[in-house]
Order: C-alpha cells, then sequence, then structure tokens
C-alpha cells in the first residue's frame, strides 16, 4: 500500500477518535447539566412542600396552644400563671420527633408597660420577639404576626383578656436548616455517581479504540519474532 494511502487511513482513523472523544465530551456535559437541572428543580419542590407544610403546622399549633391560655390569669398572677403554663405549652409545642429536620422553639411574654416580659419558653436564638418593635405585632385587628426568614419560621399570637386587651403574646417559631443541608448533600451525592458512572461508560468506550491496536502490534512483534 502507498505511503500517501497509510498516511490518508490514519488521518482518517485520528479524524474519527477526535470526533468520538468531541461527541463524548459533550454527551457527558449535556448529563451532568441535565441531571443536575432536573434534582435541583425536584429538590425545590420538595422544600418548598416542606415549608408550606411546616407553616401550617406551626399556625395551627400556636393557634391551638393560644386558645387555653388566659389573659385575664397572666394579669391577675404572672408567675403562677408561667408555673401552669409551662408544662402544657412544652408538650403541645415542642417538636420531639427527631427525624422532622426541624428544631422548634416557643416562648409565652407578658405584655405590660408596652414591653415583653418573658413568662415561660425554650432558651433558643430562634426567640425574636423581644426584639420586634411593639407596634409590628400589635395592631388594631389584634391578628397573628408572622416572620418569614431563609430557613426559619416566627410565628406571634397576641393574648387578650375578656376586655379585649392585649396582655400577652404567644411565639412559636421553626428552622428548618436541617432539610437544605440534607438537600446539598443527596443533590451532591447524586451528581457525583451520575458524573462516576459517565465517566466509567466513557472510559469502557474508550478501551475498544486502545486494546485492538495493542492486540495487534502484540500479534505483529510475536509473528516478526517467530519468523
Amino acid at each position: 500500500m502507498p505511503v500517501s494511502d497509510n498516511n490518508s487511513s490514519a488521518s482518517n482513523a485520528a479524524g474519527k477518535v477526535a470526533k468520538i472523544v468531541f461527541l463524548s465530551l459533550f454527551a457527558l456535559v449535556l448529563v451532568i447539566v441535565s441531571v443536575s437541572f432536573a434534582v435541583h428543580h425536584m429538590r425545590l419542590g420538595f422544600e418548598k412542600e416542606f415549608q408550606k407544610t411546616l407553616v401550617s403546622r406551626i399556625q395551627t399549633d400556636a393557634g391551638n396552644a393560644a386558645k387555653i391560655i388566659s389573659g385575664n390569669e397572666i394579669e391577675e398572677d404572672a408567675s403562677k400563671a408561667a408555673a401552669r403554663y409551662s408544662a402544657v405549652l412544652r408538650y403541645m409545642l415542642m417538636d420531639t420527633n427527631e427525624d422532622d429536620y426541624t428544631t422548634q422553639a416557643f416562648g409565652l411574654y407578658e405584655y405590660t408597660n408596652g414591653s415583653l416580659n418573658m413568662l415561660t419558653g425554650s432558651v433558643s436564638d430562634l426567640l425574636v420577639a423581644k426584639d420586634i418593635p411593639v407596634s409590628e405585632w400589635l395592631t388594631a385587628e389584634m391578628a397573628p404576626y408572622e416572620i418569614k426568614d431563609k430557613n426559619v419560621y416566627h410565628y406571634m399570637v397576641p393574648i387578650k383578656d375578656q376586655a379585649g386587651k392585649v396582655s400577652a403574646l404567644l411565639e412559636l417559631s421553626a428552622q428548618y436548616r436541617p432539610i437544605n443541608d440534607m438537600g446539598n448533600k443527596l443533590e451532591t451525592k447524586i451528581l457525583s455517581t451520575v458524573i462516576a458512572a459517565v465517566v466509567v461508560a466513557l472510559f469502557g468506550f474508550a478501551l475498544q479504540f486502545i486494546i485492538p491496536p495493542i492486540i495487534r502490534f502484540a500479534s505483529k512483534k510475536n509473528t516478526e519474532a517467530t519468523l
């Protein structure tokens, strides 16, 4: 076979290999991007639904707990009221489910002279009622007040006496950062698995082009040695 034909065959083979490598890399990037988008989208949907369920539960629990608190009792004897409601509220509002991926905290405050004084509750940085201006949660409607921060939800319910005057405030806060951390870990693990699988597949595909020449070269050497 002429030298020019050999060069042409080698050039064609090199071109095919380069084309295959390019397409393989393109497929790798496409798979990673597609899986990343799909996983991230599913994760956001799950977190959104989880947060929606959590907010609904916090509002329901706080609302039910507020119904059993007597504003008149707090006005008459705050210390006695604190002792009475301490165990009850802790039982009603503290989430003990370890698999819930949330951290909850509650606080019952006496409202007097324009300020809040905690009667009973959790020792937690999640409680923010005392740091919020009274004018924000104490409105003419006396409706529950909520704050949505990143990964944290605060819900506050004013407690009224028989005369309709606010004498206390119940706060229930929840932090769902663990669910966000779990999502990050799961997303990273899935992407790592996909990348590893694609790399292994590409390596196996590349062996089809590497092994045959090696075998032919070894056979040629053996034949020459025999001759």
